[in-house]
């Protein structure tokens, strides 16, 4: 019996097949840093903030893959690949869901005033948090401090890119406003789609399953908020 073909084939086959998974795994990527067919980003860190790196802060779309970079848990880690997207690409209006969100100067320990994508997970120092699970800080999306302290959604006025970092495991990165942004892993991006998928290295609060909590957060923040103000702590919410 005659085996059709020939080792130069079977290597093209084979080449084909590995470009068509990492093609289906960068739009699985991207599909979570997009939403609506692919015209807003709901995820991923804005142009502009600056990251704490090996060599200083450093804006984020000057990073590159090989760069290392100041992770909250494990010190330097070395960024594995950086993707990009608008922040909304449609057409007119950014529709609300698609909003960033502006949190004043001090509410989460921020030094400026700074924008976060909706869906960002940042990390939040809370007593409630550790008398409920124990670990003394508690990962949320922006989208779910909306409404306190200032914390609001605002359109975008003209064009921006957003960025994602990707390192061997997930971690959270400092950057210059001071908060703590999570980034994912580079690999099975399939599986990491959703942030509930039972092997994450991190554990985000899910408005389904952490109402209660993420409601008991909110109000310890805008506690802590109140009182900075009241004895003038905070220089002005911007």
């Amino acid at each position: 019996m005659r085996v059709h073909g020939s080792k130069h084939g079977i290597s093209k086959m084979l080449d084909e097949i590995a470009n068509d998974w990492e093609r289906a795994q960068y739009a699985d990527l991207m599909a979570e840093m997009l939403d609506d067919q692919s015209s807003g980003a709901t995820t991923g860190i804005v142009a502009g903030t600056r990251v704490a790196t090996s060599v200083g802060w450093i804006a984020i779309e000057r990073i590159a893959a090989g760069d290392a970079v100041l992770t909250f848990d494990a010190g330097l880690r070395t960024v594995r690949a950086i993707k990009c997207a608008p922040m909304w690409a449609g057409v007119g209006r950014c529709p609300a869901h698609f909003r960033p969100v502006h949190v004043p100067q001090g509410v989460l320990g921020n030094s400026h005033a700074m924008t976060l994508l909706p869906r960002q997970g940042v990390l939040i120092e809370s007593d409630l948090a550790e008398s409920h699970t124990g670990d003394p800080f508690a990962l949320v999306r922006a989208e779910s401090l909306v409404g306190i302290c200032g914390i609001r959604r605002s359109e975008p006025t003209m064009p921006t890119n957003v960025y994602l970092l990707q390192f061997d495991e997930d971690q959270i990165v400092f950057t210059a406003h001071g908060a703590l942004c999570v980034c994912p892993a580079v690999g099975d991006i399939l599986a990491r789609v959703s942030w509930d998928a039972a092997d994450r290295d991190y554990h985000m609060l899910s408005e389904d399953i952490d109402r209660e909590l993420i409601n008991s957060i909110r109000e310890e923040i805008e506690e802590t908020w109140m009182n900075d103000c009241d004895e003038g702590v905070l220089g002005g919410a911007a």
